[in-house]
């Protein structure tokens, strides 16, 4: 295997973390994964303790010797990272229900990605 490898994820406290961990337990022979640092804001705190909790478990189930850091200091998480990984909205929980709310409005279905 060759050199491990620390990945950032900004945004780390989202509800699609999992499946992101679980993409790379699935992929760890390909993509060695020394450390992951998950980063979310202020206001997200209570769901990035909640989310980086469970991903710790996911990686120790797994068997896997990854380390999983979970901070608001985004500085401290990119630091010497060899690939970052973003999965933010801006406009945080209030943003997401104008954008389903909003395309309602006029008779379409909408949603954070259309």
């Amino acid at each position: 295997m060759g050199k491990s490898i620390k990945i950032a994820t900004i945004g780390g406290g989202s509800s699609y973390t999992p499946e992101l961990v679980e993409g790379f337990i699935k992929r760890y022979n390909e993509l060695p994964l020394r450390e992951l640092w998950l980063v979310d804001v202020e206001e997200g705190k209570e769901k990035l303790e909640i989310v980086g909790q469970l991903a710790k478990r996911m990686f120790q189930k797994a068997g896997l010797p990854v380390e999983v850091h979970l901070t608001l200091d985004r500085k401290e998480a990119l630091k010497d990272a060899d690939f970052v990984t973003t999965q933010f909205r801006v406009g945080l929980l209030d943003a997401r229900a104008k954008d389903e709310r909003i395309p309602l409005k006029y008779g379409v279905l909408g949603q954070e990605t259309n």
